[in-house]
């Protein structure tokens, strides 16, 4: 008896994790890999599910490749998923194959995919292979001193914003979810049908 509760205890210790995600406990030390963001302005109404009570999203700031200066705010009129994440959060990888594929379904149509790594600066040479191998072709930014991810109140990871064409919150996910495709797409559609 003892020992049938002891594997069960010893499953869930296992189990639960992958379902709720990975605290995100040091995320003042944390960057990562190829630009880096910076925090901007929280403009926030009033919190809620309904698209009139959305929360405007934190703004924050980018590098992209040629030099330019990108900010959030400047993706408004399009569909945004942003995806919190760290290679030594066993959830975020497993999330990754999926997030790919929704961006492979939906860069053509008016949505951004960014995913924002917390890794620390140790690790920014691990994180480059890290997206070599697994094949990530979505805008990666590293979140330097954690300060994008404690706008956005990430403690645990993986954790996904969608963001509507307005720039507001439309919805907070955390954790895997081995059906997280069809969902995110789904959610994704819905955004993107909204005025």
């Amino acid at each position: 008896m003892r020992k049938k509760i002891l594997v069960i205890i010893l499953a869930l210790l296992l189990i639960v994790p992958i379902f709720v995600g990975c605290s995100n406990s040091s995320t003042n030390n944390n960057t990562g890999n190829n630009t880096s963001a910076t925090s901007g302005t929280n403009n926030s109404n009033n919190t809620g599910s309904t698209e009139s009570k959305r929360q405007i999203a934190p703004d924050f700031s980018w590098q992209n490749a040629d030099g330019k200066i990108v900010h959030l705010s400047d993706l408004k009129g399009k569909v945004v998923l942003i995806d919190f994440w760290a290679t030594w959060c066993g959830p975020c990888r497993m999330t990754i194959p999926h997030v790919e594929a929704i961006y492979n379904k939906f860069k053509d149509k008016g949505v951004v995919v960014i995913g924002v790594n917390l890794d620390n600066q140790a690790s920014r040479q691990k994180v480059e292979q890290f997206i070599k191998e697994k094949g990530i072709t979505y805008l990666v930014i590293s979140d330097p001193n954690g300060a994008v991810a404690s706008q956005y109140g990430a403690t645990s990871i993986p954790r996904f914003f969608f963001i509507d064409k307005h720039g507001r919150i439309a919805k907070v996910v955390v954790g895997y979810n081995p059906n997280m495709e069809k969902t995110f797409s789904d959610e994704i559609e819905a955004l993107l049908k909204e005025n």
